[in-house]
This record gives structure tokens, sequence and C-alpha cells, in this order.
């Protein structure tokens, strides 16, 4: 194994624009083990949430007070507290649905245990409004809603109790789903009168296909009434349809899981890789550079010149990174011991190309706050050439001929600065939250020849506005000029947008329209619209629990906008020409992506549009209702 380079690492914060995990329905403990399956101790932890504290003396004040606060109303929090009840009502209406089978509806314990949700007034226009087809291709056909301003398919109010589930009837029906696999409701807007109680609430039902095989996935927004009750069971006293669409798809499914049958014999994948950060942070000292959040990153390439891509994957300190060669099966084998390229550093990042111009697959690994260039030997062989130091802990990286010498220059993304400097501890302290400009720096290594690199960053102007804890960056040529300018995401700070003229960058990031004032996870480029200019897409994190929030009353620190702009989540920015960019976000429907982020373009349907595809999520321990 590789010898360790440090043993200090940081890793990004949680920021508040987290999940409310009530807002999703309870999971049930499902015992999916199939003869061929690969089954994965979990450890057991306690179950901190189980123990009431609120009321013991013992706790020192600041506990104690934390533990009261755990119920919102202590400070306020009326809307919050509502928005809990709401949520576990839903989480009865989603458990419901998913025993209904065929629409078989005529048990008395399921349409009992709808009916309760609703008053005995409650009123709806048809839950499944008049839509019309918007795309249909490869037997991927997508309905929405003909106009908001006419939700109703026809203008009868579904009425009282029994009118709630003949609306949840109709919806399925005519919604194409034979039964729902999954059912989700999230909460993400409350508004409270004297008179009544509103939420918005964004719904997503999956499942087989009524019609013919395959799956559909309904899309809607709600707009829900509740009466008002002394106990914690608010009943649904009306449902408006704010937004509704349907993706019904023929046949199989657009994609099959393989992970099994191309790395399931696997030693490496069965003791190391088949794990999640749960487990191993659990297992691998802090020191070593396990990283709360998991974020690894991987690099695809041909490294032994056969025609087939292969894989290197990032690992948490202490865990070997692997190199995974490509057989002619389509399977894969683990190299990874004699490869050179075994590194036990915390690593985020890396990179296959051809840095010396040989033909061959080098690699480049970020090991905290060393990038480490490795030469191949053409057959996947890799010895260590450089070691270059960036100034800010390493999340990413990216290459680019920025200066169009002929070779591949290196940019680092620097998300903590100086690993001698982090005495508070292993996460990131931005300052201010929403618009840091404290952390590490971005590093821009020029490619010298013959294993030689020179930092270049002040020189080339890419030091201006370089303390924004960077996540990701992406080349491209977004003015058509010729040359590669640069798009930096940034967790916590404005993003940026560089500009190349010969070589000297300017940040244009607010002049282009492009800051994204957000918390930054990954850059992509595509031209949607096919004019001619590469547009920009950035993955940020949305937040039912700030969307909530940020609209408050309660709410008020003076820079409200800016924390509401936060839990909105992604952004896709159209490139009008003329260095101007417009944000299209809402109309194009990208927003709602959850806790993204890496995300790409790809045209997986194969009509020449690029759709995008999104990573999502973040670590839940033992509760399963988070994200």
């Amino acid at each position: 194994m590789r010898r360790l380079i440090l043993f200090l690492t940081g890793s990004f914060v949680l920021s508040g624009c987290g999940e409310d995990p009530s807002t999703q329905e309870d999971t049930d403990v499902v015992d999916n083990k199939t003869e061929n399956s690969l089954v994965v101790p979990v450890v057991d932890e306690v179950d901190l949430g189980s123990l009431d504290l609120s009321g013991d003396h013992k706790l020192i004040g600041p506990l104690a007070d934390a533990y009261r606060r755990l119920d919102p109303g202590e400070d306020g929090w009326e809307t919050e507290r509502f928005s809990e009840n709401a949520a576990g009502q839903f989480n009865l209406l989603a458990k419901s649905l998913k025993k209904i089978e065929g629409f078989d509806w005529g048990a008395d314990e399921l349409t009992a245990s709808l009916r309760v949700l609703a008053t005995a007034d409650f009123h709806s226009c048809s839950l499944r409004p008049q839509v019309s087809e918007v795309f249909n291709s490869a037997g991927l056909k997508v309905n929405r809603l003909v106009s908001s301003d006419s939700p109703g398919a026809g203008d009868d109010l579904n009425r009282g109790q029994d009118g709630f589930i003949s609306a949840l009837k109709y919806l399925l029906k005519e919604g194409n789903l034979r039964s729902v696999t999954h059912a989700k409701f999230k909460v993400s807007h409350v508004d409270a009168t004297d008179e009544e109680i509103s939420t918005h609430v964004l719904v997503q039902l999956d499942g087989p296909s009524a019609s013919q095989s395959g799956i559909t996935q309904i899309n809607t927004r709600w707009q829900c009434t509740w009466s008002r009750s002394e106990t914690d069971k608010p009943l649904l006293s009306s449902i408006e349809v704010l937004a509704y669409e349907e993706v019904i798809k023929d046949g199989k499914t657009l994609f099959s899981d393989m992970t099994d049958a191309v790395v399931g014999d696997l030693e490496s994948f069965r003791e190391q890789l088949a794990y999640g950060v749960d487990h191993w942070r659990l297992r691998i000292p802090a020191h070593l550079g396990v990283a709360v959040t998991g974020h690894h990153g991987l690099a695809i390439g041909d490294v032994n010149g056969d025609g087939l891509e292969d894989v290197y994957l990032c690992a948490e300190g202490g865990l070997p990174n692997r190199l995974l060669v490509q057989e002619r099966n389509g399977q894969f084998r683990d190299v990874t011991k004699g490869s050179g390229a075994d590194w036990l550093d915390t690593c985020a990042s890396a990179l296959i190309v051809d840095l010396d111009n040989d033909g061959d697959q080098d690699l480049v690994v970020g090991l905290a706050w060393f990038v480490v260039l490795m030469e191949n030997d053409g057959s996947g062989r890799y010895t260590e050439k450089t070691i270059c130091e960036s100034k800010g802990q390493i999340l990413s990286m990216a290459v680019a001929d920025y200066d169009q010498d002929g070779d591949l220059d290196i940019f680092t993304c620097g998300y903590q600065g100086d690993g001698q400097d982090l005495r508070q501890g292993a996460l990131a302290m931005p300052i201010p939250f929403h618009d840091a400009n404290n952390g590490g720096a971005n590093t821009l290594l020029r490619n010298q020849g013959a294993w030689r690199f020179e930092d270049e960053t002040e020189r080339s102007g890419l030091g201006e506005n370089n303390q924004r804890f960077s996540f990701a960056a992406v080349w491209e040529d977004y003015d058509n000029d010729g040359d590669s300018d640069l798009y930096v995401a940034n967790d916590f700070g404005r993003n940026n947008l560089y500009q190349n003229n010969n070589g000297i960058f300017t940040d244009v990031a607010a002049k282009a329209g492009v800051e994204d004032k957000a918390a930054g996870m990954s850059v992509a480029w595509s031209d949607i619209d096919h004019d001619g200019n590469m547009d920009l897409y950035v993955s940020n994190m949305y937040s039912n629990a700030g969307n909530r929030i940020t609209y408050q009353n309660q709410f008020d620190v003076g820079e409200n906008e800016a924390f509401q702009r936060f839990a909105r989540g992604n952004t896709m920015f159209q490139n009008l020409g003329g260095g101007k960019f417009a944000d299209i976000s809402e109309p194009a429907g990208v927003t709602m992506a959850r806790w993204a982020w890496g995300s790409v373009f790809a045209d997986f349907n194969n009509d020449s549009f690029d759709d995008i595809i999104v990573a999502n999520g973040f670590i839940t321990s033992t509760d399963t209702g988070d994200l």
C-alpha cells in the first residue's frame, strides 16, 4: 500500500438547507435478500431520539435548552409544529396508498384509514387534471397540466370524506398507476391565518403502469387547506392542484442496476466498496480523513490501451483507492495491487489524462492538499513523477490547455485552507454563511513539460475572488472565442465565471448574471437549445424546510432573500450570447433535485437533446426519513 502523505483533513459543513426528516413517510424494514444479492451487515446504533431528556435537571443548561427546542413551538414556530403534524398525516396517506394493488379499494380497513384524514366537508377538483402530451419518444411519454387556470377535469367537485377517496381513486386510475410502489409528500410552504392553515405540498407517486408493462411516475404540487384542531392531527379540508406531470415509460425501465453483475465478484467490492460512508465513519479514525459527507470521486479512462474504459475510484483516508480494469465481457478486474496507485490518503478527486503527450493515459490524484502526478507505462502501471501543493483542500480538479501551448494544465478546487489552520475541527466555518470569502484558495498548475508544473494562479488572474469553498469546476469556451473559460461552483461563496483572454482570466460572473449565490456542488455545460451557445447547469440544494422557514415572519435576519435563494435548488442558465445569461430554472422545472451533488448532461434517449442526470442525497444513519 502507498504511504500516507498527511493525516489532516477537512470536511464540508452541514449547511442549514437540509431536508426536514418529518416530511417523508416512515420506512418499513424490508428483507430484500435474494439468492445472488450482497448482504451488508448493519451496525446497531442507539436511537437517541427515543430519550426524553427535556426535563432532566442533570443536563447542563445549553443542552437542556437544546432538547427543549426540539419542539418548534417552544420558540414561536407554530407553523413548523403544524408542518410536522401535517407531515405525519401524509405519512399515513402514503402508507395507505402503498397497500392498494390493482385498484382494490374494497378493504374496509383501507378506506377507513383514508377517510379519517379528511374533514366531513372536504372538497376538491379532480386531482388528475386535464393534461396534454408534451413529449413522446422511444417509449417515454410525458403529460402535463394544460393550464394552471383550468386545473380540473370538469367542474364536478369531490365532496366529503368519500369524495376524498374518490379523488384519490381517480388520480391513480387516470394517472395510469396500477399500484403505488413509492409515495412521497413534502410540505414546502405553510401559511397560517385566523381563518385557515394552508400548505404547499410536493407529491411524487410511482409504480407499475396500469395500461401496459412499464412504470409511471406522477409529480404534482398541491395547495392544501386544513382544519384547525386542538390535537396534533389536522384534517384536510381542500386540495387544489397547482402543477401536474405524468411520466410513463413503456416496457423496460430506462436503466438497470448492473453493479453486482460487473463488480459483485470482486473481493474489494465485497469488503470495501459495497459499504457506505455510515459504515466506515464508525471504523476509521477521524485523523485519517474519513469525510462525514462521503464526497469521493472517480475517474474514467482507458488505462491499458485496449479500447475499453476503466475506472479509478477515490476512497476515504485509511482505505486504498482502487483501479478497476474492464474486461471484454463487461466485467471489471481489480488491478490495484501492482498499479502503483493504491493511495491510502483521503482522496476526493482524480483524473485520467495524457499529461506528457505520449499517447497513454496518466493519472492525477488529489490527496487532501497535494496533487500527485503519475506516469503511465502504457499498461496501467503508474510511477510517481511529481507532487505539487494545492493552496486549498482538493475536492475536485479539471484540466484544459488554457494557454494553448499543446499540453494539459490542471485546476484544483480548494475547499478548506491550509490544513495546519484547521484547529476548529473537521467542519468548515464559512463567514458569512451565505456569502463566504474565507475558504481555501484554488490553484492553477501550468504544464511546463517534462513533468514540471508551475503555480500560475495569481499571474493568470485566477486569484481574483478565490477563497469561496470551491466544490467543482468545468472548462468551456462559453463565449466562442476559441479558448477555454472556467466556471467554478462554490459551496458557500458566490460562483465564478472566469473569462479567458489570451491566458489571462477575469471573473465576469456578476456581469454575466451567473453568480448563483447558493450551495454550489457541481457544474455542467451543454447547448440545450441548439443555438450554438453553451448553456450552464449548476447543482445546489433544494430544501423544503428552507423554503418553509425563510418565508415566515419569524425568520428575519436582514438578508432573507439570500437564504431563500439557498433553499430554492438547482439552476439553469441560458446563454443569450454577448456575455449574458438568463436564469430559466423555474420555467425549465429543474430546481427540485433534492440535495444535489454531481450533475451531468447526457442524451440518454438518443433524441439529440441533452438530458440531465443529478446525483443527490445525504447520509441518514438510523433516520431513514431524512433525504
